[in-house]
């Protein structure tokens, strides 16, 4: 999973720099990466912990939401900022020594090959046109908020 961070890093990277297909394949792999979180790893831990779930199951799911409500946007400089913005602050509490990549490893224990193998056969997401409305825009403005983040992320930027 951490290695498939560095290629949406590298995605996103190419779709700043203008590549609309790179954008496209950023938006799907995302999605499906959320998919494997929010179906596989997270409810497994939730299940090997007696029903408990992880303690940054919220923050995840909260930034997830932010995430998939981003990829609706079209690609903007505000929308690229804002989804790098969150990713900045999502991927260390998944990858660091610790973190719930680790811990969902840990508990999966004997079953973490299995696990690995559910997760390499997720299929991808079907990915909808973006959409350029302001009330899409607004709804992904309101996730950021309530997952905590600046609104002002996603303000246009002034053209100079």
């Amino acid at each position: 999973m951490v290695s498939e961070h560095a290629l949406l890093d590298t995605l996103l990277a190419q779709a700043v720099r203008g590549s609309v297909e790179a954008y496209q394949g950023f938006r799907q792999r995302l999605l499906r990466h959320i998919r494997i979180e929010e179906r596989l790893l997270l409810p497994t831990a939730e299940q090997k912990r007696s029903g408990e779930p992880l303690p940054l199951a919220a923050r995840l799911r909260l930034d997830h939401g932010v995430l998939a409500a981003l990829m609706m946007l079209p690609p903007t400089r505000s929308t690229f900022r804002t989804v790098s913005a969150v990713l900045k602050a999502h991927n260390p509490l998944e990858e660091t020594s610790g973190g719930v990549y680790d811990q969902c490893e840990a508990l999966a224990g004997p079953d973490a090959s299995e696990l690995l193998s559910q997760c390499e056969k997720t299929p991808p997401v079907p990915v909808s046109p973006w959409i350029d409305d302001p009330k899409v825009f607004e709804a992904a403005r309101r996730a950021l908020i309530r997952a905590g983040y600046a609104a002002s992320l996603l303000d246009e930027d002034e053209v100079k």
